[in-house]
């Protein structure tokens, strides 16, 4: 069994009062955030992360991308993989991915926005809608039991 996240980072790992600015003068990450999603994942088990950010399209060899992987790396977090999708479509992205990595059976999404996740009950019942991670909460009235659990984690070390 692997689960994975599919991971926002602007709304998710930094909100308006973030103060840090990437190399490239972009809001920046906050450290205490990372530090929430690393010990949830780790209390949860095997995890993937998959970033479904717009962070997706920077190159690997950028200094904004240097950063955030930095940033993951100082608490343990290792991109496995990236959605590949256009604008709004987020949702499509993370199915497009699922579909090309069948070992994952359980996974959770935190983002701020709702893209187009209620076209898909499978994502729109796992979808953690945030304002920073530490305020996560269901999207969905009737949430997956892998958002339910991850949540739960969350809560406990926000």
């Amino acid at each position: 069994m692997k689960f994975a996240v599919f991971l926002d980072i602007d709304g998710v790992l930094n909100t308006r009062t973030t103060v840090e600015r990437t190399p490239d003068g972009y809001t920046g990450i906050d450290d205490a955030r990372v530090d929430i999603i690393a010990k949830a994942v780790r209390k949860y088990g095997d995890t993937d992360i998959v970033l479904s950010s717009d962070w997706k399209e920077l190159k690997q060899d950028d200094d904004d991308f240097i950063y955030l992987t930095s940033k993951l790396e100082k608490q343990g977090l290792h991109l496995a993989g990236k959605t590949s999708d256009h604008w709004n479509n987020r949702g499509e992205g993370i199915l497009r991915y699922l579909d090309s990595h069948p070992e994952i059976n359980e996974f959770v999404i935190l983002d701020d926005n709702r893209f187009d996740f209620l076209d898909y009950p499978k994502l729109w019942e796992r979808l953690l809608i945030t304002r920073g991670v530490e305020r996560a909460v269901f999207a969905s009235d009737t949430p997956a039991v892998e958002a339910i659990i991850f949540l739960d984690y969350i809560k406990l070390f926000s």
